[in-house]
Protein backbone atom coordinates (compact mmCIF):
# COMPACT_ATOMS: atom_id res chain seq x y z
CA UNK A 1 0.00 0.00 0.00
CA UNK A 2 1.58 3.30 -1.05
CA UNK A 3 1.34 6.46 1.49
CA UNK A 4 -1.45 8.35 -0.53
CA UNK A 5 -3.72 4.96 0.58
CA UNK A 6 -2.87 4.87 3.92
CA UNK A 7 -3.57 8.52 4.33
CA UNK A 8 -6.76 8.33 2.52
CA UNK A 9 -7.78 5.41 4.74
CA UNK A 10 -6.67 7.40 8.21
CA UNK A 11 -8.91 10.15 6.73
CA UNK A 12 -11.96 7.99 6.41
CA UNK A 13 -11.56 7.41 10.31
CA UNK A 14 -13.35 10.88 10.30
CA UNK A 15 -16.22 9.85 8.98
CA UNK A 16 -16.60 7.29 11.97
CA UNK A 17 -16.45 9.95 14.55
CA UNK A 18 -19.84 11.17 15.92
CA UNK A 19 -21.04 15.06 15.38
CA UNK A 20 -17.44 15.75 13.41
CA UNK A 21 -17.12 17.17 10.52
CA UNK A 22 -13.77 17.34 9.26
CA UNK A 23 -11.87 19.15 6.22
CA UNK A 24 -8.47 19.98 4.95
CA UNK A 25 -8.15 22.97 2.74
CA UNK A 26 -4.93 23.76 0.91
CA UNK A 27 -3.58 27.86 1.27
CA UNK A 28 -6.03 28.44 -1.99
CA UNK A 29 -8.87 27.53 0.30
CA UNK A 30 -9.50 24.70 -2.20
CA UNK A 31 -10.90 21.62 -0.13
CA UNK A 32 -8.76 18.65 -0.28
CA UNK A 33 -10.88 16.51 1.75
CA UNK A 34 -13.69 16.71 3.92
CA UNK A 35 -15.35 13.57 5.60
CA UNK A 36 -18.90 12.17 5.53
CA UNK A 37 -21.05 13.90 7.59
CA UNK A 38 -19.83 17.30 5.79
CA UNK A 39 -20.67 16.17 2.98
CA UNK A 40 -23.88 15.32 3.52
CA UNK A 41 -24.69 18.76 5.54
CA UNK A 42 -23.81 20.71 2.56
CA UNK A 43 -25.56 18.56 0.17
CA UNK A 44 -22.47 16.41 -1.43
CA UNK A 45 -22.42 13.15 -2.55
CA UNK A 46 -18.84 11.98 -2.64
CA UNK A 47 -15.05 13.00 -1.59
CA UNK A 48 -14.79 13.46 -5.70
CA UNK A 49 -17.74 16.10 -6.18
CA UNK A 50 -15.64 18.62 -3.26
CA UNK A 51 -12.22 18.15 -4.19
CA UNK A 52 -10.64 21.43 -5.88
CA UNK A 53 -14.20 23.33 -4.38
CA UNK A 54 -13.82 26.58 -2.59
CA UNK A 55 -15.86 27.86 0.22
CA UNK A 56 -17.29 30.20 -2.15
CA UNK A 57 -18.99 27.04 -3.97
CA UNK A 58 -21.14 26.21 -0.37
CA UNK A 59 -21.70 29.42 1.41
CA UNK A 60 -22.71 33.13 1.10
CA UNK A 61 -20.27 35.93 0.35
CA UNK A 62 -20.32 37.43 3.87
CA UNK A 63 -19.45 33.92 5.42
CA UNK A 64 -16.35 33.22 3.26
CA UNK A 65 -15.16 36.42 3.99
CA UNK A 66 -15.21 35.33 7.86
CA UNK A 67 -14.00 31.80 6.89
CA UNK A 68 -11.15 33.27 4.61
CA UNK A 69 -10.20 36.05 7.58
CA UNK A 70 -9.58 32.91 9.81
CA UNK A 71 -7.93 30.98 7.88
CA UNK A 72 -5.31 34.06 7.02
CA UNK A 73 -4.71 34.40 10.74
CA UNK A 74 -3.93 30.34 11.04
CA UNK A 75 -1.74 30.12 8.07
CA UNK A 76 -0.44 33.77 9.27
CA UNK A 77 -0.05 33.43 13.07
CA UNK A 78 0.75 29.54 12.55
CA UNK A 79 -0.96 28.92 15.29
CA UNK A 80 -4.22 27.08 15.83
CA UNK A 81 -7.95 28.83 16.61
CA UNK A 82 -9.72 26.62 18.32
CA UNK A 83 -13.82 26.36 20.00
CA UNK A 84 -15.19 29.41 17.92
CA UNK A 85 -18.99 29.80 17.55
CA UNK A 86 -20.02 29.60 14.09
CA UNK A 87 -23.26 29.99 12.34
CA UNK A 88 -23.18 27.31 10.00
CA UNK A 89 -26.05 27.24 6.67
CA UNK A 90 -27.03 23.83 5.59
CA UNK A 91 -28.13 23.75 1.80
CA UNK A 92 -31.83 23.72 2.61
CA UNK A 93 -31.14 27.27 4.22
CA UNK A 94 -31.18 26.33 7.68
CA UNK A 95 -28.99 28.01 10.27
CA UNK A 96 -26.93 25.75 12.76
CA UNK A 97 -24.56 26.61 15.48
CA UNK A 98 -21.28 24.84 15.75
CA UNK A 99 -18.45 24.88 17.26
CA UNK A 100 -15.00 25.28 15.37
CA UNK A 101 -11.42 24.61 15.32
CA UNK A 102 -8.53 24.60 13.35
CA UNK A 103 -4.85 24.30 13.14
CA UNK A 104 -2.29 24.83 10.52
CA UNK A 105 -0.84 21.83 8.89
CA UNK A 106 3.17 21.87 7.62
CA UNK A 107 5.24 20.87 5.21
CA UNK A 108 8.80 19.46 5.18
CA UNK A 109 10.02 22.63 4.81
CA UNK A 110 8.27 24.05 7.57
CA UNK A 111 6.30 26.27 5.81
CA UNK A 112 2.11 26.08 6.61
CA UNK A 113 0.53 24.17 3.10
CA UNK A 114 -2.61 23.55 4.26
CA UNK A 115 -5.60 24.31 6.91
CA UNK A 116 -7.24 21.34 8.47
CA UNK A 117 -10.53 22.18 10.90
CA UNK A 118 -13.34 20.43 12.51
CA UNK A 119 -16.81 21.31 13.51
CA UNK A 120 -18.72 20.09 15.57
CA UNK A 121 -22.72 20.67 16.24
CA UNK A 122 -23.65 22.84 19.37
CA UNK A 123 -26.58 21.39 20.64
CA UNK A 124 -25.19 17.97 19.98
CA UNK A 125 -22.56 18.67 22.32
CA UNK A 126 -24.64 20.11 25.06
CA UNK A 127 -26.29 16.48 24.56
CA UNK A 128 -23.28 14.29 24.85
CA UNK A 129 -20.43 16.31 25.88
CA UNK A 130 -20.41 16.98 30.03
CA UNK A 131 -18.08 19.80 29.76
CA UNK A 132 -20.10 21.57 27.07
CA UNK A 133 -23.62 20.76 28.51
CA UNK A 134 -22.52 22.18 31.77
CA UNK A 135 -22.93 25.37 29.79
CA UNK A 136 -25.60 25.17 28.00
CA UNK A 137 -27.84 27.34 30.15
CA UNK A 138 -25.03 29.93 29.70
CA UNK A 139 -24.85 29.82 25.82
CA UNK A 140 -28.88 29.34 25.34
CA UNK A 141 -28.78 32.79 27.62
CA UNK A 142 -26.32 34.32 25.45
CA UNK A 143 -28.17 33.64 22.40
CA UNK A 144 -31.34 34.64 23.60
CA UNK A 145 -30.40 37.85 25.25
CA UNK A 146 -27.50 38.50 23.58
CA UNK A 147 -28.78 42.41 22.46
CA UNK A 148 -29.31 43.23 26.44
CA UNK A 149 -27.05 43.77 28.68
CA UNK A 150 -25.44 40.77 30.40
CA UNK A 151 -22.48 40.36 33.37
CA UNK A 152 -20.91 37.75 34.36
CA UNK A 153 -22.85 37.23 37.61
CA UNK A 154 -25.96 36.73 35.71
CA UNK A 155 -24.20 34.31 33.62
CA UNK A 156 -22.12 32.38 36.57
CA UNK A 157 -25.21 32.05 38.29
CA UNK A 158 -26.95 29.39 35.78
CA UNK A 159 -24.26 27.57 36.39
CA UNK A 160 -23.94 27.51 40.08
CA UNK A 161 -20.34 28.55 39.85
CA UNK A 162 -18.87 31.35 41.61
CA UNK A 163 -17.81 34.07 38.62
CA UNK A 164 -14.40 33.37 38.93
CA UNK A 165 -14.78 29.73 38.51
CA UNK A 166 -17.38 30.18 35.89
CA UNK A 167 -14.95 32.78 34.17
CA UNK A 168 -12.17 30.06 34.32
CA UNK A 169 -14.12 27.29 32.97
CA UNK A 170 -15.62 28.97 30.42
CA UNK A 171 -12.19 30.03 29.27
CA UNK A 172 -10.82 26.68 29.23
CA UNK A 173 -13.86 25.37 27.31
CA UNK A 174 -14.42 27.93 24.85
CA UNK A 175 -10.65 29.32 24.88
CA UNK A 176 -11.97 33.16 25.06
CA UNK A 177 -13.83 34.94 27.92
CA UNK A 178 -17.75 35.25 28.12
CA UNK A 179 -17.35 38.96 27.03
CA UNK A 180 -15.13 38.01 23.54
CA UNK A 181 -18.04 35.16 22.98
CA UNK A 182 -20.66 37.44 23.40
CA UNK A 183 -19.05 39.96 21.62
CA UNK A 184 -18.71 37.46 18.66
CA UNK A 185 -22.66 36.76 18.82
CA UNK A 186 -23.36 40.17 18.57
CA UNK A 187 -20.99 40.63 15.68
CA UNK A 188 -22.31 37.72 13.90
CA UNK A 189 -25.74 38.81 14.63
CA UNK A 190 -25.29 42.50 13.30
CA UNK A 191 -23.85 40.93 9.60
CA UNK A 192 -27.56 39.47 8.71
CA UNK A 193 -28.91 42.54 9.39
CA UNK A 194 -26.51 44.48 6.98
CA UNK A 195 -26.99 42.53 4.56
CA UNK A 196 -30.86 41.49 5.17
CA UNK A 197 -32.11 44.14 6.07
CA UNK A 198 -32.62 48.42 5.91
CA UNK A 199 -32.05 49.20 9.42
CA UNK A 200 -29.83 52.14 9.78
CA UNK A 201 -26.41 51.57 11.63
CA UNK A 202 -27.24 52.92 14.90
CA UNK A 203 -30.22 50.96 14.63
CA UNK A 204 -28.76 47.50 14.38
CA UNK A 205 -26.22 48.48 16.89
CA UNK A 206 -28.74 48.86 19.49
CA UNK A 207 -31.06 45.83 18.24
CA UNK A 208 -27.44 43.69 18.52
CA UNK A 209 -26.63 44.89 22.16
CA UNK A 210 -24.11 47.63 21.27
CA UNK A 211 -24.07 50.97 23.47
CA UNK A 212 -24.35 53.17 20.48
CA UNK A 213 -23.31 53.83 16.79
CA UNK A 214 -19.73 54.29 17.85
CA UNK A 215 -19.52 51.78 20.08
CA UNK A 216 -20.46 49.08 17.11
CA UNK A 217 -18.58 50.47 14.56
CA UNK A 218 -15.32 50.67 16.62
CA UNK A 219 -15.60 46.61 17.83
CA UNK A 220 -16.74 45.78 14.59
CA UNK A 221 -13.73 47.15 12.71
CA UNK A 222 -11.35 45.87 15.70
CA UNK A 223 -13.17 42.35 14.61
CA UNK A 224 -13.62 42.59 11.22
CA UNK A 225 -11.35 44.81 9.72
CA UNK A 226 -14.27 46.55 7.76
CA UNK A 227 -15.99 48.79 9.38
CA UNK A 228 -20.01 48.34 8.92
CA UNK A 229 -20.79 50.70 6.25
CA UNK A 230 -18.10 49.68 4.75
CA UNK A 231 -19.26 46.07 4.87
CA UNK A 232 -22.79 46.53 3.91
CA UNK A 233 -21.98 48.14 0.52
CA UNK A 234 -19.59 44.71 -0.29
CA UNK A 235 -22.46 42.32 1.12
CA UNK A 236 -25.70 44.04 0.86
Amino acid sequence: MDTSDSLNGVLGLFDFIPNTYFFVKDRNRRFLWMNELLRQHLGEKSIEDCVGKHDSDFFSSDLVFLYHQEDDAVIATRRPILNQPWIVPERKGRLKWFISSKIPLFGKHGDVVAIAGIMRNLVHEFETAHPFSEMRAVVDHIFAHYHERTDVNTLASLTFLSSRQFERRFRNLFHVSPGEFILKVRIDASLRLLMESDLSITQIALACGFFDNSHFTRQFKKKMGVSPNQFRKKFS
